[in-house]
């Protein structure tokens, strides 16, 4: 049977989160044939046993979560690096998101320093969604001290060429805080 549509399903399934281990534990296919399969199109078998394909493509694409925890993949930590440095750049402090987050303050300061190329699906999407409710509010709101504030900032906005890609700066608009 052609591997076409079962390649196809595992980068569909990557791309929501899973690793090729998280696929081959859903499916029961072994992480190397999923791994083959990954490939780009030359470089993949063109031809698989029929259970292969059945046990990918019967994965639903919302199998990132099982059992109300998400599997252990990995993904990226470029996104949630900029994430970090942004809400370091609008004064809130990394003990507050570590708290946040229920994580450490050194983990937060590895991840925003890119000296993780990776990091847990969990721990992306939950600075994910810290990150959009917090760069709409202001951190006095949540009772953090304005010198608290201005202190991390100051920090991030020395600390930003160094940790940002070229051309990710924040675009400050007139009147806005730095």
């Amino acid at each position: 049977m052609s591997s076409t549509d079962a390649a196809s399903r595992a980068c569909q399934l990557q791309e929501t989160g899973l690793s090729a281990a998280d696929i081959a534990e859903i499916s029961g296919v072994a992480v190397t044939l999923v791994r083959r399969l990954l490939r780009p199109t030359g470089q993949r078998p063109a031809v698989i046993h029929r259970a292969t394909s059945e046990a990918i493509l019967g994965i639903p694409l919302t199998s990132v979560f099982r059992r109300d925890r998400l599997l252990p993949g990995l993904v990226g930590a470029d996104r949630a690096a900029t994430y970090l440095q942004d809400l370091a750049e609008r004064g809130w402090p990394t003990s507050f998101l570590a708290a946040q987050l229920e994580t450490t303050t050194h983990t937060l300061a590895a991840i925003r320093a890119r000296e993780h190329r990776r990091l847990a699906v969990s721990l992306d999407r939950e600075i994910q969604r810290l990150a959009a409710l917090l760069l709409a509010s202001d951190p006095a709101d949540h009772g953090i001290a304005e010198h608290r504030s201005r202190r991390t900032r100051t920090a991030a906005l020395q600390r930003a060429p160094l940790v940002r890609p070229a051309g990710t700066f924040l675009q400050n608009q007139p009147g806005q805080m730095p």
